[in-house]
């Protein structure tokens, strides 16, 4: 199999689909789950994983529960990511942070069904 060199894209690139993704509740949780994947790292099944007792602001750190392999681990986020995510925090309800693809629950519903940064 060819490996083909990473072509990630420039900052100001990810900046205008921030700017792009409007304004209410749908694009401060598109620009959420892009901040989390840009800014954290995190790979997107890992974002669509998370949950709100996963955060941690204070601390600058995220925790993945299940990354690649099965493995748990800890990541940084800087305040510019917090700063971007905060507002979608601030507009839900507690529980899961982003909605996963394949759940069968809508997103954005109360916290014992799920909050959904990246709804269907």
């Amino acid at each position: 199999m060819r490996r083909y060199p990473a072509d990630p894209p420039r900052v100001e690139e990810i900046v205008a689909v921030m700017r792009a993704a409007g304004d209410g509740m749908g694009g401060a949780r598109m620009r959420g789950l892009i901040v989390v994947l840009w800014r954290a790292g995190l790979r997107i099944q890992e974002a669509l994983d998370l949950q709100e007792r996963d955060l941690d602001p204070r601390g600058g750190a995220l925790l993945v529960r299940c990354g690649k392999g099965g493995r748990r681990r800890v990541v940084g986020m800087d305040d510019w990511g917090w700063e971007h995510l905060t507002p979608y925090l601030q507009g839900i309800d507690n529980a899961e942070i982003i909605n996963t693809i394949h759940s069968r629950r809508p997103p954005m519903m109360p916290a014992s069904a799920g909050l959904g940064l990246a709804g269907p």
